[in-house]
């Protein structure tokens, strides 16, 4: 503010000043408009007032409230008349406070680009707030584009902040090396995690609110890994919102023939139920929400997670810890001890886990766990491979699931267009093994495929949301008795096929010609 160097001050001196809104809320408008005093600045460790002095013993007592502060005070004097022009300053600030409401609003309730746009907004004015206040509304304006995770990626000249959204990761901005740390430090804090350890992983969470995809203000958790660099620790902030994992299976992307598989097996009260899949292929959606449609409250579900990401409300979870010696194989067996009708193992990783998860199967158990493996039926020769007795093996299985996830055109801006002729040929072939396999389906092809453009609405993608591209095995007689057998190979391939089995890249097809994604994503993810 620029020097004032009278004591009394007149009106164009009053029009001058430039009030600090900091220093205007001091004081409330009733006691300003009383005592016909206002605080208009703070210059340094000095409280700059302005008064009429019509009221000299209210203005020593708040020039007494301001001074226990250790601050002094410096007073201008004014006419009345001119003190009210100077009131119209608190109008100005009730305008900006209602200005910062609005921006406020938008920016909670900002979603996909709107979210972005607001990111980009707030890093140009991050000097002016505190290194946590700025790290935290980026995580939840991050959130709110509907991101999965976000990543803090540090490279040799900057750190670049990058979101993952449908799957694909998408740069936003980047920082200095010199703020990243600041705001390494504040996570890290926030985390529960150590402050000054920057040589080892780190894993940690925490929780902010935010509003979900349905618009209420809900609860996030979040959880941070840290992982040491070359030039800085790789920040990986995954967010888990319960309210979008837990769904219905027609919302998870089971329908039609898949859904019959599924909720036939389902119903069976022993047995196996395997999926396989790679990383962010929707398995915490899919295992949970199946979780949640058999939690009657009749049966006793007992779970071991590698880590427990959501609580689930009467189903009794437990944690992996491999420091403690906590491992599947170990606490598999105490989990039986405790009478579970319904069994669920994050991962079969050894021979040992996937032999007591088929000894609960054969002994009255449902059990559900996951492989990694790049297809449904390949999980048969890879759990034959781990030497376990075919003859346990085989009555135990019910149903091998299969999932990848691609991006859904954008309703608002995809069109159609001509297939190419190597486009044609693959499809045709596609649509020839489909119908063979499973006549049932009778798909039909025009010769026009679903084209992504772009659009606000997508960010500029062309795709918005995924769905599941599925494959499901069910294991009938024949094919158990081909496990006993060992024929594991190209007999077991042709004996699902005998029962309408489709491989993804099929499901896949078939879901370009249902019109919800296109042909580049299929071949992009499968």
């Amino acid at each position: 503010m620029k020097q004032i160097t009278k004591s009394i001050l007149d009106i164009p001196d009053i029009l001058a000043i430039k009030p600090d809104f900091n220093s205007i809320k001091i004081l409330k408008r009733d006691i300003c408009e009383k005592t016909q005093t206002i605080v208009f600045a703070t210059d340094w460790n000095i409280f700059k007032v302005l008064s009429t002095n019509n009221f000299p013993e209210e203005l020593n007592q708040i020039i007494l409230k301001l001074e226990e502060t250790w601050l002094s005070t410096e007073v201008f004097y004014t006419s009345t008349e001119w003190f009210q022009k100077a009131m119209k300053w608190y109008d100005d600030y009730e305008k900006m406070l209602q200005i910062q409401k609005e921006e406020y609003d938008a920016q909670k309730q900002a979603s996909w680009e709107g979210a972005i746009w607001m990111i980009k907004k707030i890093y140009k004015i991050r000097d002016s707030m505190e290194p946590w206040e700025f790290i935290m509304e980026v995580v939840r304006l991050a959130f709110q584009t509907w991101a999965s995770d976000l990543h803090l990626q540090p490279q040799d000249d900057w750190v670049l902040l990058r979101i993952r959204i449908d799957g694909v990761m998408q740069e936003i901005l980047k920082f200095t090396h010199a703020d990243f740390k600041k705001y390494l430090q504040k996570l890290k804090f926030i985390a529960g995690t150590k402050m000054n350890v920057d040589y080892v992983p780190q894993d940690g969470r925490f929780s902010f609110e935010s509003v979900n995809r349905d618009w209420e203000n809900k609860k996030v958790d979040a959880r941070v890994s840290f992982m040491p660099g070359m030039l800085s620790e790789s920040t990986v902030i995954r967010f888990l919102d319960p309210t979008k994992w837990i769904s219905t299976f027609e919302k998870i992307w089971f329908t039609g023939s898949t859904y019959e598989v599924l909720k036939r097996n389902l119903e069976k009260n022993t047995g196996i139920i395997i999926f396989t899949w790679p990383t962010w292929s929707g398995k915490t959606t899919t295992l949970y929400t199946i979780l949640n449609y058999l939690n009657d409250w009749k049966n006793k579900i007992i779970t071991l997670e590698d880590p427990v990401e959501y609580e689930l409300r009467g189903i009794q979870q437990s944690q992996i810890n491999y420091n403690k010696w906590y491992t599947y194989a170990k606490w598999l067996k105490a989990i039986l001890r405790h009478d579970p009708d319904i069994i669920l193992v994050w991962e079969t990783r050894d021979i040992e886990t996937a032999d007591i998860a088929i000894n609960a199967a054969l002994t009255g158990h449902k059990v559900f766990t996951t492989l990694h493996t790049n297809s449904a039926i390949e999980s048969v020769p890879r759990l034959v491979n781990m030497w376990l007795q075919s003859y346990m093996l085989a009555p135990s299985l019910n149903l091998i699931v299969a999932q990848r996830l691609v991006r859904k055109v954008c309703p608002h801006c995809s069109t159609k267009r001509d297939a190419n002729f190597a486009e044609k040929s693959e499809i045709e072939d596609a649509i020839k093994k489909i119908n063979d396999a499973n006549p049932k389906i009778n798909l039909k092809f025009n010769w026009k495929i679903p084209q992504a453009i772009w659009c606000d609405k997508c960010n500029g993608s062309g795709y918005k949301w995924r769905l599941a591209v599925l494959e499901t095995l069910e294991i009938t007689e024949d094919i158990r008795n081909l496990i006993i057998k060992w024929k594991v190979g190209i007999d077991l391939y042709s004996k699902a096929r005998e029962s309408g089995y489709l491989t993804l890249r099929e499901d896949g097809i078939r879901k370009v010609l249902e019109w919800k994604t296109t042909l580049d994503e299929i071949r992009r993810v499968i």
